[in-house]
């Protein structure tokens, strides 16, 4: 497989709604991809006890999912979501589920290490193993990019130390674009010589590209009528989709950009209609 995607997936929990919906990064990022035509394969770690909206909404997206020890004893992954009036979306309270002592496989390895590109969610369950694989050379072969996130698991000395394993790397910054800490994590991507995607939602993306002056790419702010959940996601799909295509930095950035403007007028990470295609029946919200 070519385009191999790595990381949680789990269930978000809408909190204003009570509803309970297939997500996490690396589920949006694998929507999408999939519905852009780069066919990714998905690895990944389901609980069996509440696995089954999970599972519907892969097969009726046709998401290729690696079967190696797929489907664990217990609990999937989770997230609480709330978004307020103005659709700001704030993500909080992660239970890991299965994933305690996560550990990939030989073949799951094998198919890492074999791809052509590999996209990896760096949550705190996935940072051991990647480094793991990183520090044996298991990832010469591949354009690595990883989605930092927001930071959550990282200071700066093991975001220094991460970034200079990856081939494109993704910050979703939330703080002052002039925050001294800002400049730090500038500073170490580029002395990892990779190019660096900081997305500060409307304020603009900030652009760390080797041998080039940093620069902040202006967006066309747009009013947000759904949430600002999952935005970020589209953007790093969006993105991928086409470097991965062309090694373009420039028309990959304008197609993030479409495609972050695109998520502010879904309810929730995903259209409704991707949501409703998996199942007919409304989704439990009750997690017992």
């Amino acid at each position: 497989m070519s385009n191999v995607l790595w990381g949680v997936v789990c269930l978000d929990h809408y909190t204003g709604a009570d509803e309970l919906l297939p997500g996490c990064g690396i589920l949006h990022n694998a929507y999408h991809l999939q519905q852009l035509g780069a066919s990714p394969l998905l690895i990944t770690r389901l609980g069996s006890d509440d696995a089954a909206v999970i599972e519907r909404f892969l097969a009726a997206h046709h998401i290729a999912v690696h079967p190696d020890q797929l489907l664990h004893p217990g609990a999937c992954a989770a997230i609480e979501v709330a978004v307020d009036a103005a659709g700001a979306a704030r993500v909080y309270g992660f239970e890991p589920g299965v994933w305690a002592n996560y550990r990939l496989t030989p073949a799951q390895e094998a198919s890492l290490a074999t791809a052509h590109h590999v996209h990896v969610v760096l949550t705190a369950p996935v940072i051991a193993e990647f480094m793991r694989l990183y520090a044996q050379g298991a990832l010469q072969h591949p354009l690595v990019s990883a989605d930092f996130l927001a930071l959550y698991d990282f200071d700066t000395v093991s975001f220094a130390e991460t970034v200079s394993s990856v081939d494109v790397a993704f910050v979703g910054w939330q703080g002052a674009p002039d925050d001294p800490l800002l400049q730090e994590l500038v500073s170490a991507v580029q002395a990892a010589d990779a190019p660096g995607i900081f997305t500060m939602g409307e304020r603009g993306v900030l652009v760390c590209e080797p041998g080039e002056a940093v620069r902040l790419e202006r967006i066309e702010a747009v009013p947000v009528t759904g949430s600002t959940n999952g935005c970020g996601d589209a953007f790093i799909s969006y993105f991928l989709a086409e470097y991965w295509r062309s090694r373009d930095l420039e028309r990959a950035l304008a197609w993030g950009k479409q495609g972050g403007a695109l998520a502010t007028t879904w309810r929730h990470a995903l259209p409704d209609a991707a949501y409703r295609l998996a199942s007919s029946a409304v989704f439990d919200s009750n997690r017992g």
